[in-house]
């Protein structure tokens, strides 16, 4: 049995240090000394970027959750980032731009295989689910269309996912699937403010939410922001009322309402010492951290 209890120690401990949106946004006021207090913090050394400093934190966080965690359960938390450069890696095939600057390490794929297989179009050494989704989308083109890689992508990514938290302890599956729910709603928002189709819509929802994707179909043929009248007995219902509203602010503490809804499947198994819930809980935190921070520092702290 995989012994979480010394890793849960750990990051209760790191835990109380996480900067909220609010101190972020006073340190960024003033940009330098906003910089400073942000090493002071643990992030990275003198002379960095803001930029430099949040990917190295997030680089050595990908990289204990592989030691922290057993495999199953540390792909659910760092797919994501192999969903970016795989991504960033097909569309870089067909551009003949530079991929490397914009690469996370730390993944569970091997970059230079994944690479490999972007030049090839044959994805089998990724995973079957993968290369079944990818391979005849790069065949037929398909890929190339508008939003093509991007969809394609974080679909087949969202169904590895999926299929990985079936058999994780159900707080992680709720979570899973409650991080899928706030995924779609932001996609929406998205696409109707972007003056979007319903058939573009299809095309960028994830599979794996709990929210049926009749729903945001309904909604959006209604024009409605407020998903209040058609989620009526959802989980997400009352996340998606919060994102709305806050929508009208911006996008961002959109997001913050949405995020809280996933933690919130995890919060009432904070305190277990032998689990892999804390931990979970942790990494959504600090990646929460990590988005506000270039959020803060991108506006002077105004967001």
């Amino acid at each position: 049995m995989f012994d979480y209890s010394y890793n849960v120690a750990y990051v209760s401990a790191k835990e109380p240090s996480i900067l909220s949106r609010e101190t972020l946004s006073r340190m960024a006021q003033d940009r330098a000394d906003g910089v400073r207090q942000l090493m002071q913090a643990g992030y990275g050394t003198e002379g960095s970027t803001v930029s430099a400093l949040v990917d190295g934190e997030l680089s050595a966080l990908r990289a204990f959750m592989m030691t922290a965690l057993p495999e199953q359960l540390y792909k659910l938390l760092i797919l994501p980032y192999d969903a970016h450069n795989l991504k960033v890696l097909l569309k870089c095939t067909v551009s003949g731009a530079d991929p490397a600057p914009y690469l996370y390490d730390n993944t569970v794929f091997d970059t230079e295989i994944v690479a490999a297989c972007c030049r090839g179009g044959e994805f089998s050494l990724l995973s079957d689910g993968i290369a079944a989704v990818l391979d005849p989308a790069y065949d037929d083109g398909s890929l190339s269309a508008p939003f093509g890689i991007s969809t394609a992508v974080d679909r087949v990514m969202r169904a590895e996912m999926t299929a990985l938290a079936s058999t994780a302890p159900e707080p992680i599956r709720d979570f899973i699937t409650a991080e899928t729910d706030g995924k779609n709603f932001t996609s929406y928002l998205r696409a109707q403010n972007a003056g979007l189709s319903r058939e573009t819509l299809a095309q960028v929802l994830l599979p794996g939410g709990a929210v049926p994707h009749e729903i945001y179909f309904t909604a959006f043929e209604n024009n409605a922001a407020d998903l209040t009248a058609y989620t009526f007995g959802c989980d997400a219902h009352d996340a998606f009322a919060k994102a709305a509203e806050r929508a009208k602010i911006s996008v961002p503490y959109a997001a913050d309402a949405l995020d809280e809804y996933a933690i919130s499947k995890l919060l009432p198994f904070k305190y277990e010492t032998n689990s892999p819930v804390p931990l979970f809980l942790y990494f959504k935190k600090k990646t929460a951290e990590a988005r506000h921070i270039r959020e803060a520092f991108a506006t002077g702290g105004s967001v």
